[in-house]
């Protein structure tokens, strides 16, 4: 799931192009530190108070490089994170690991182009990559397609030339001359909050993995780091396939090929999909569970039996990246009938399930890991009767 990524198309207009006046802000080597580059800018706009200009660091990570199209005041943010102010915090967290280091590899995939496989067995909860953006895009309004391409044509080629050659090697969708900058923007960006502002990033080499509705790993993304991590959710296989989902897994099948079909121009033959009414049924199911386990009236119908049972219609649906919502529910219910032991149990996987998906430090983690602490003190315990 790429976060709606393709909110970016919709910005994209085919009105014409020129260079302006201000595409450039005269100044010193030393004015522009930490930048490899002289920003190059566009003219100033109203609505994002001020120009957009591309900001290119060539040595970042150790020759990586980096280049992100934003804002002047939005640039100053990325300058005072972490991976710049202090360049060994990536390599300190494993970020950005040297090629074949890591436990997976790409390979072609009939039908689907290139993969990303397992080179060892993986357990739940390992970390597969860890790797910065080449690429940030502003998701501004402003510009034409043109104008847009123009610019980000520069921020990728003030890129070292390998990683240049490694943007251009990704999977596009239009395919149109002129525009390929764009092109492999849309077809492999993640969304990225920075600054207040969200940004689209390219990450390539988990751009290599592919679709699943039932995926075995699950993804997070840490503006922190300005790093995109993902973990297996699942065991995994030696030589098994990696992926990840690129749209809602919880919609109905219907709306998960309409999703994917409009915004990235490929129909879905995995399992789930293969077997899209019966994987419907069981959503309604996991809708209804959902339902009756999160209605704290006198009257509701909540039992550890329907947790249970809302447990294994996720891992039924391959749906395991997801469990924090199943095992949270879990917890939460059995902490209500006043079963310590249950509410810790599964308070504990719903903070692990969170952590994969949100990140260790986001407020659902926190959430998981107080109740694990205490459920007693939790404001849910004994709300229900025991035995219900």
């Amino acid at each position: 799931m790429r976060n709606e990524v393709v909110s970016l198309i919709s910005l994209l207009s085919l009105l014409p192009f020129g260079l302006s006046q201000e595409d450039t802000i005269p100044s010193s080597p030393e004015s522009f530190h930490p930048w490899s580059f002289e920003p190059v800018c566009t003219q100033h706009f109203e609505a994002l108070k001020g120009p957009l200009c591309v900001y290119t660091n060539a040595t970042f990570s150790n020759g990586r490089g980096i280049s992100i199209f934003t804002t002047p005041e939005i640039s100053k943010d990325f300058a005072a994170s972490l991976p710049f102010h202090e360049p060994s915090a990536l390599s300190d967290h494993g970020i950005n690991p040297s090629e074949g280091e890591g436990p997976w590899y790409v390979q072609d995939i009939p039908g689907k182009g290139k993969g990303v496989l397992a080179k060892r067995d993986l357990h739940r909860g390992d970390r597969i990559t860890a790797f910065t953006p080449y690429l940030l895009v502003h998701m501004e309004s402003e510009l034409s397609i043109n104008e847009r391409e123009k610019f980000l044509s520069i921020a990728v080629d003030q890129l070292p030339a390998a990683s240049q050659e490694h943007y251009f090697s990704l999977a596009t969708i239009w395919g149109e001359a002129g525009y390929e900058v764009q092109d492999v923007v849309k077809a492999n960006g993640f969304e990225m909050q920075v600054g207040g502002k969200m940004h689209v990033a390219v990450f390539p080499e988990t751009s290599r993995m592919n679709h699943a509705c039932s995926p075995n790993a699950q993804y997070y993304l840490e503006p922190g780091l300005l790093t995109h991590f993902v973990h297996a959710s699942r065991d995994i296989s030696t030589d098994e396939e990696i992926t990840i989902s690129y749209a809602p897994p919880l919609r109905f099948h219907e709306a998960r090929q309409k999703y994917l079909l409009d915004y990235f121009h490929f129909t879905c033959t995995c399992s789930r999909c293969k077997n899209g009414e019966a994987s419907d049924h069981a959503l309604h199911e996991i809708d209804g569970l959902q339902s009756s386990l999160g209605n704290w009236k006198p009257e509701s119908t909540a039992s550890v039996k329907k947790a249970e049972e809302l447990i294994r219609l996720y891992k039924q649906e391959g749906l395991d990246g997801f469990l924090d919502t199943a095992y949270g529910y879990a917890a939460l219910t059995y902490n209500a009938v006043g079963s310590v032991r249950g509410a810790k149990k599964y308070a504990k996987l719903a903070g692990e399930a969170a952590a994969m998906k949100y990140g260790p430090s986001h407020s659902d983690v926190n959430v998981w890991k107080e109740l694990e602490r205490d459920p007693q003190g939790h404001v849910s315990w004994r709300r229900r009767k025991i035995g219900k």
